[in-house]
């Protein structure tokens, strides 16, 4: 495969660090005043996933690798799915979907406790913990460097946690808690996406739209029938409170950031990708210490410094 120009993997990259940002701020400010969200966050990470289905089902009906001059596109399109589709196939990703709409709920409430900043630099810095559940589920093997340079994300995170005017952790122990919690859910989907990518031949494509129907139908039961997690008004419908753009701008940018992470890999690689969120996670420290009380100091400078050195 011929490498992308430096000029497409900046644009990727920057595409990243853009989607990235305004999910983190849109998550922090569509909050009400009274606790919560303003609208239910199950319904939006529906939408979201309604609408990343139809888009991968669209990018794989013009995939023309199964195109035939005397079908329609839509009936090969089909005919390919159910050939590269299996119950067995179908069961596992629709657990991986599953992780992801727990994940994404616990992200709401993780905003509703930490700024935008701690919570992107706490996920660069914990890879940690997804390189141990690699190691336990899959057998993955890293060097002794790379644990090494994870150890100091670690290091590096910790001081960006203490406060040293108070001589304590910035957030209560919930906080931290959620975030931990969240980090070993994004390590077991990588497990699960990697347990798919080696042992089904299924298409991106089509995979994703599998997926992203399990995410549709599972956060649409979840909003049905289970309390809402991240709102203190429990009679909120589904489509209550997107007249206000900030909550249409959480599902468009859920709707988007999938794209923008494929189109790191397609065209540039996992150092872009790394590299992209440092840059992140630095603009979200410093707008969240203008913005979201993170209270800037030194130390915490010196830990952000830490923790990026270590993810480079």
């Amino acid at each position: 495969m011929t490498e992308a120009p430096m000029r497409t993997k900046m644009l990727a990259a920057l595409g990243l660090v853009c989607v990235s940002s305004t999910v983190g701020i849109l998550y922090k400010i569509s909050q009400a005043a009274s606790g919560g969200f303003k609208y239910s966050t199950t319904s939006a990470i529906c939408i979201a996933e309604f609408i990343k289905m139809t888009m991968s089902m669209s990018f794989h009906v013009g995939d023309a690798t199964h195109h035939e001059d005397s079908q329609s596109k839509l009936m090969t399109a089909v005919a390919t799915a159910r050939n590269q589709l299996s119950s067995h196939a179908v069961l596992h990703i629709w657990l991986l979907a599953g992780l992801y709409m727990v994940n994404n709920q616990l992200s709401f409430n993780v905003y509703m406790l930490a700024d935008p900043g701690t919570i992107f630099l706490f996920k660069a810095g914990s890879t940690m913990i997804v390189a141990t559940i690699q190691c336990l589920c899959v057998g993955k093997k890293f060097s002794m460097e790379q644990w090494k340079a994870m150890f100091l994300q670690g290091v590096g995170m910790i001081i960006v946690q203490y406060n040293p005017c108070k001589s304590s952790s910035r957030y209560e122990p919930k906080a931290y808690f959620l975030m931990v919690l969240s980090t070993v859910l994004t390590g077991l989907c990588a497990v699960r996406n990697e347990y798919l990518v080696k042992n089904y031949k299924v298409s991106l494509n089509v995979q994703n739209a599998v997926l992203y129907a399990g995410g549709v139908w599972m956060n649409l039961f979840a909003f049905l029938f289970l309390p809402n997690p991240n709102s203190s008004q429990a009679a909120l419908g589904f489509f209550d409170g997107y007249d206000n753009p900030l909550a249409l701008g959480v599902v468009f940018a859920n709707a988007v950031i999938g794209i923008a992470i494929t189109a790191v890999y397609k065209y540039a690689d996992a150092v872009t990708k790394c590299i992209a969120s440092n840059i992140t996670a630095v603009n979200l420290c410093i707008l969240s210490s203008f913005f979201f009380e993170l209270s800037a100091s030194i130390t915490m400078w010196c830990g952000v410094a830490v923790v990026c050195f270590g993810v480079y």
